[in-house]
């Protein structure tokens, strides 16, 4: 135990010196926003040290908390609850807008330079209700097993909000996109599945975490029947992204879902490591920007995503998108697509598709890069 605090303590130590060291201001569109940085796990860190300190802490009720952002407020939340209606009535809440409701994956805050960069898209193209969900009592956890175990008390929790909403001012539920990256997909996913007999109208599943719920059953992860459209955009199957099509209707897969171009560090909001992951999450932001930047082709199944075989119809380098992905409204699709990107923004291609050979991951790419290097 005192060994495991000592250890710990200097973790927090070691974070704090670096972030105090290098301190970046990012601003992300319209917002200001918190990059997810050595910070975060300072953070992570502290909060596993009281625990073990205080064990009691442990026990404390969590809450997930409802962030609204509009165009009259598009940097100051509005705090929602389920049950406060004076507070629904004095927000910028408008029952005409679109309700897009974006949830954050492990270790995540409605703070970060991700959840901005959603927001931040859909208020510049339009007026709608952009409700950031903020489970950050559940998901600053070290232990990512503790937090998969309360996937059904977070989305409980979203779905009484939800009901909320619904009840007091007649919002239908068919309406209500939720956009979900990472463990988030999966917590919409069973949102979806535990507000039967009523259906969300759109999932959108930002690059699905895929280590461990490959192999737990359906009633527990992100599965087509969770909402009336489920889109799956996934951009890291090698290392922290789910590797299958069982998730939605639709299932694209940018450069084969593997090293994305613009990768290892063209945010500089996130860790290198994670570039590939949080690929899906921007490239799903400039859809809503322009819904017709990402065509696509259409592939037979995952096997032929694995062993890169989906091709032009013709058999040439580039051929003319059969399908979009992302877009606001969702268009809705079925089937497995292949696209490739840019390097730099606006990293779609338009209503061309051109094959492309597969980039290995950010971070086999990085560790070559470095052997490279101690070669020399």
């Amino acid at each position: 135990m005192l060994k495991r605090l000592c250890l710990i303590f200097s973790v927090i130590l070691i974070a704090k010196c670096w972030a105090r060291d290098n301190v970046v201001v990012v601003k992300n569109q319209l917002g200001y926003c918190e990059p997810l940085t050595v910070d975060f796990i300072a953070t992570l860190v502290t909060k596993e040290a009281r625990q073990l300190i205080a064990p009691d802490l442990r026990a404390t009720k969590k809450h997930v908390r409802f962030d609204l952002y509009t165009r009259k407020n598009p940097n100051v939340k509005q705090v929602l609850r389920a049950g406060d209606q004076k507070g629904l009535s004095e927000s910028n809440f408008n029952v005409a807008w679109p309700v897009r409701i974006s949830i954050h994956g492990w270790n995540g805050m409605t703070t970060t330079c991700s959840s901005a960069a959603i927001k931040d898209a859909y208020l510049e193209i339009g007026d709608f209700n952009v409700i950031l969900v903020d489970y950050s009592d559940y998901s600053l956890d070290v232990n990512y097993l503790r937090v998969i175990t309360e996937v059904f008390d977070i989305a409980e929790q979203i779905n009484d909000f939800t009901r909320f909403l619904h009840d007091t001012t007649n919002y239908p539920f068919e309406e209500m996109y939720l956009i979900g990256h990472s463990y988030g997909c999966h917590v919409a996913g069973v949102a979806g599945k535990l507000l039967k007999p009523s259906r969300y109208g759109v999932i959108y599943a930002l690059d699905t975490a895929g280590p461990i719920h490959q192999s737990i059953a359906k009633d527990w992860r992100l599965t087509p029947d969770a909402a009336l459209y489920v889109e799956s955009i996934q951009t890291d199957t090698a290392l922290f992204g789910y590797r299958g099509t069982d998730l939605g209707h639709a299932s694209f897969f940018p450069n084969w879902g593997l090293g994305q171009p613009h990768c290892p560090n063209a945010t500089a909001t996130e860790p290198k490591f994670t570039c590939d992951h949080f690929g899906s999450l921007y490239y799903f932001t400039e859809s809503l920007r322009n819904p017709y930047a990402f065509g696509a082709i259409r592939c037979k199944n995952y096997r032929n995503v694995i062993e890169q075989k989906c091709g032009c119809p013709s058999g040439s380098k580039e051929c003319p998108a059969e399908v979009f992905m992302g877009g606001e409204p969702a268009r809705r699709k079925k089937g497995v697509f292949y696209l490739s990107t840019t390097k730099h923004r606006p990293y779609g291609l338009g209503a061309m598709c051109r094959m492309r050979p597969a980039l290995e991951s950010t971070v086999v790419r990085s560790t070559n890069t470095q052997r490279r290097r101690r070669g020399k």
